[in-house]
């Protein structure tokens, strides 16, 4: 994988940081909730075995996985793009009472303070309390994708590993292929949503026989290699 010299990718992901810098979380309560699928292992192992310097998240929610990736190496920087905004506190309640929420946390009083707390300290806030440990290695890129890989791409920042978990389309693929074309590509939702037709199963197969790549899944996880 090609990298720029050490000097120059620090200076700019200290430029980014400056351009995106984390609110104040003091005394937030952080929630270690995903709602990942399965199949992580294949991303762990990419980072093991690749040893980035950067990786970009595209989708954070709350932050669990990106606290995941920033555990397996501690000289790694993470991107996270996100908006983060109060159409999370909405979603958030709809867990409540939900399967998935409910095995997380049995209790409904504290699924209902997970909800509560989502609303009233902000997305945003509570997804960074989750990583504040690695407050120094985390950027929070506050924005959708495609637009804000492109202000990623214009400041100078070359991702090594590009993880995707947004909104099931080509575009986050073509985009992110186009502006760093030597990066490994992944992510999540391979087998979210059967009645559609697993549409990111779709994506992801359109994409690989367009530019010869070979797809690994496990789970909800999938890989680009070649």
């Amino acid at each position: 994988m090609t990298q720029l010299p050490e000097h120059e990718t620090l200076s700019a992901l200290d430029a980014l940081k400056a351009e995106y810098p984390w609110p104040d979380v003091e005394g937030v309560t952080p929630w270690d909730y995903t709602l990942g699928g399965g199949g992580r292992e294949l991303v762990d192992a990419l980072i093991n075995q690749h040893k980035p310097k950067v990786f970009l998240e595209i989708g954070c929610f709350l932050c669990s996985s990106s606290k995941r990736w920033l555990e397996q190496k501690e000289d790694m920087t993470v991107i996270g793009v996100d908006p983060w905004d109060d159409a999370l506190i909405e979603q958030c309640n709809r867990y409540v009472g939900r399967p998935k929420l409910t095995r997380e946390y049995p209790d409904i009083e504290v699924q209902k303070k997970f909800a509560r707390d989502v609303k009233e300290q902000s997305p945003f806030r509570t997804a960074l309390a989750n990583v504040r440990s690695y407050r120094d290695r985390f950027i929070p890129v506050r924005g959708t994708s495609p637009d804000m890989l492109y202000k990623i791409h214009a400041s100078g920042v070359t991702p090594d590993i590009v993880y995707i978990d947004a909104d099931k389309k080509i575009e986050d693929l073509e985009v992110a292929h186009s502006l760093w074309p030597n990066a490994l590509i992944t992510g999540d939702d391979w087998h979210w949503s059967r009645t559609k037709g697993y549409p990111m199963r779709q994506v992801v197969y359109a994409f690989a026989e367009k530019y010869g790549f070979e797809v690994e899944a496990s789970w909800a996880t999938w890989i680009l290699k070649r």
